[in-house]
């Protein structure tokens, strides 16, 4: 009678035991990618890991002797944004490539 129901709960934790496992791998895989992003001057740029964490800004002298502050802020925003997006795209494709989540649609 409780066998099927014990059972199932057995086999739902075992599921997401092996889903935490997966997180962390990704997590992992994640971290150790890297995503550039330059502004459209080619004066900035900005490089994200795949989790979205800023690693490093590189600003050029050229852009800095400037001394336009609305140039640097306009520049480091299409960094950023490029930045972003790529890294979204490669942690998309990351997680495809690592199978996603089954079951959860991923």
């Amino acid at each position: 009678m409780f066998g099927g129901a014990g059972g199932n709960k057995f086999e739902m934790l075992k599921q997401m035991k092996k889903m935490r496992s997966q997180v962390k791998t990704m997590e992992k895989e994640l971290a150790n990618l890297n995503f550039v992003g330059i502004s459209k001057n080619k004066l900035l740029s900005i490089t994200l890991d795949g989790k979205f964490q800023m690693k490093s800004i590189q600003i050029e002298d050229e852009l800095l002797e400037k001394k336009d502050k609305i140039v640097l802020e306009k520049s480091i925003q299409e960094a950023y944004a490029k930045a972003l997006s790529e890294a979204q795209a490669g942690a998309a494709k990351q997680m495809q490539a690592m199978g996603g989540f089954p079951g959860l649609g991923m």
